[in-house]
C-alpha cells in the first residue's frame, strides 16, 4: 500500500495534489462536455468550438518548459498557489464572455497556469515519498485527472444540461478557489532542485537524454490519438444513436471505467513498465476501432469508449515515471517536458481533429485515431531502455 509507511504529512500532501490534478484536467477538457452548448451558445461548429481546448493546449505545449526553468527558484508551494489563483480567473472570464474569442482568451490563461501546475506536479509528489514509491505516488497524484474525467467533465455537461453552460464555469470557479485555500493549509513545503536551478544534461548523460525523448515521443503520440477522437465524443455517440439528454450519464459511465486504468498501471508502474504501456495501448485500440461506422450503437458504443478511456488513463503514469526516472534532467524540468509534450499532443489532436470532423467525418477521424495510437505502441516497444520489461529494485523493498 502506498500510505502504509507514509507520514501523515506526506498523505495530506499527495491528497492536496491529487485534488490538483482534479482541477487542472476538469478545467483543461470541460469544452469536451459543453461543446455542444457552447457551439449552438456562439453559433459556431463543433469543429471549431473545439478550438477552447486548443486555445488551452497551445499554452502549455510551447510554456511548460520555458515557464518551469523561468520559476525554478521560486517557493515550490506558492507556485502551486499562484497556479490554482490563475484556474479560477481562467474559468471566470470563460464563464462571463461575450464572445468565443474572449472565452479562448481565458483559456489560454489557464493554459499558461496549466504548464506550470502539471510540470511541477509529478516532481513534488516523487520529493515527498522515498524514491522507491515514486512511481505510484505519480499514479495517486494523477487519479485526479480520472476523477475529473469521471466527475468534471460529464458533471459540468450535466449542469450545462439543466442550467447552461456558463453556470457550470462559475462551478468551476468556486472550486478553484475552495482548493487553493485548501493547498494553503495541507500542502507540506519542498524544496526546490538542488542548485535553484534545474540542471541540463552533460556529456555524461547522452543515453539517458536519448531515452529521455523517446519517452517524450511516446506521450505526445498517446497525447495525440486519444485528443483526436475524444474531443468529440460527444458528437461521436449522439452519431452512434444515444440520446442527448444521456450524454452526461455517458460520460460519466466512460470516466468511472477510466479509473480501473488507473488503477492497474498503479500495480505495474513501478514492477513491469513495458507490459503496462502495452496493454494501455492494446485497451485504447481496441475501444477506437468498436467505435468505427456502426459496429456498436448507443451504450455500446460507451463501453466502447469507456475501454478506450482506461486504456488512456493507464498509459499516463508509465510516461511520465519513465521521465523522471531516465534521469536526463531535474524531477521538474522532466515534469515540464512531459507536461508540454502532453498539451502538444492535445493540442494537435484537437485541431487536427477538428478539422477532420468538419471536412472527412467520423469514417476517417477514427481509423485516423486507430493508426497513430499502433504508431506509439510500436515506438515504445522498440525501445526497451525507455520502457523496461522488468524493474527488479522494487523486489527487495520491505513495503511491497
Amino acid at each position: 500500500m502506498l500510505f502504509k509507511t507514509l507520514s501523515g504529512q506526506a498523505i495530506a500532501g499527495l491528497c492536496a495534489l491529487f485534488a490538483s490534478t482534479f482541477i487542472a484536467v476538469t478545467t483543461e477538457v470541460a469544452p469536451v462536455g459543453l461543446l455542444i452548448d457552447m457551439s449552438q451558445a456562439f453559433q459556431i461548429t463543433e469543429g471549431h468550438a473545439g478550438l477552447a481546448v486548443s486555445a488551452y493546449a497551445l499554452m502549455v505545449a510551447f510554456g511548460a518548459v520555458p515557464l518551469t526553468i523561468a520559476t525554478a527558484r521560486m517557493d515550490r508551494k506558492l507556485l502551486m498557489l499562484v497556479c490554482l489563483v490563475g484556474y479560477a480567473v481562467s474559468n471566470l472570464i470563460a464563464a462571463v464572455a461575450p464572445s468565443f474569442l474572449i472565452l479562448c482568451l481565458g483559456r489560454a490563461l489557464g493554459g499558461a497556469s496549466h504548464a506550470l501546475l502539471m510540470s511541477i506536479v509529478s516532481a513534488y509528489a516523487a520529493y515527498l515519498v522515498p524514491e522507491r514509491m515514486t512511481g505510484r505516488a505519480i499514479s495517486f497524484v494523477y487519479g485526479g485527472t480520472s476523477l475529473g474525467s469521471v466527475l468534471g467533465v460529464p458533471g459540468a455537461a450535466a449542469i450545462a444540461h439543466f442550467s447552461g453552460w456558463r453556470t457550470a464555469l462559475y462551478l468551476m470557479t468556486g472550486l478553484s478557489v475552495l482548493l487553493t485555500v485548501f493547498i494553503a493549509f495541507y500542502l507540506p513545503r519542498v524544496r526546490a532542485p538542488a542548485g535553484g536551478s534545474p540542471h541540463l544534461p552533460t556529456v555524461r548523460s547522452r543515453s539517458a537524454m536519448r531515452i529521455f525523448l523517446v519517452v517524450v515521443a511516446v506521450n505526445v503520440v498517446f497525447f495525440f490519438a486519444h485528443n483526436l477522437l475524444y474531443t468529440y465524443v460527444s458528437p461521436l455517440l449522439l452519431q452512434h444513436g444515444l440520446p442527448e439528454s444521456m450524454l452526461s450519464v455517458a460520460l460519466l459511465v466512460t470516466g468511472g471505467v477510466s479509473i480501473f486504468g488507473l488503477w492497474g498501471a498503479g500495480q505495474m508502474v513501478d514492477r513491469w513498465p513495458a507490459a503496462g504501456l502495452f496493454g494501455g495501448g492494446l485497451a485504447m485500440l481496441l475501444g477506437m476501432g468498436l467505435v468505427y461506422g456502426h459496429l456498436l450503437s448507443a451504450w455500446a458504443a460507451v463501453g466502447a469508449v469507456g475501454v478506450w478511456c482506461a486504456g488512456y488513463a493507464a498509459v499516463i503514469p508509465f510516461v511520465m515515471s519513465g521521465a523522471i526516472r531516465a534521469r536526463a534532467t531535474s524531477a521538474d524540468v522532466a515534469g515540464a517536458a512531459i507536461n508540454s509534450a502532453s498539451n502538444f499532443g492535445i493540442l494537435l489532436g484537437s485541431a487536427v481533429g477538428g478539422h477532420l470532423l468538419s471536412t472527412l467525418g467520423f469514417a476517417v477521424l477514427c481509423p485516423a485515431a486507430v493508426a497513430i495510437t499502433l504508431a506509439g505502441i510500436l515506438l515504445a516497444v522498440f525501445n526497451p531502455g525507455a520502457f523496461p520489461r522488468r524493474l527488479v529494485h522494487l523486489d527487495a523493498a520491505s513495503d511491497t
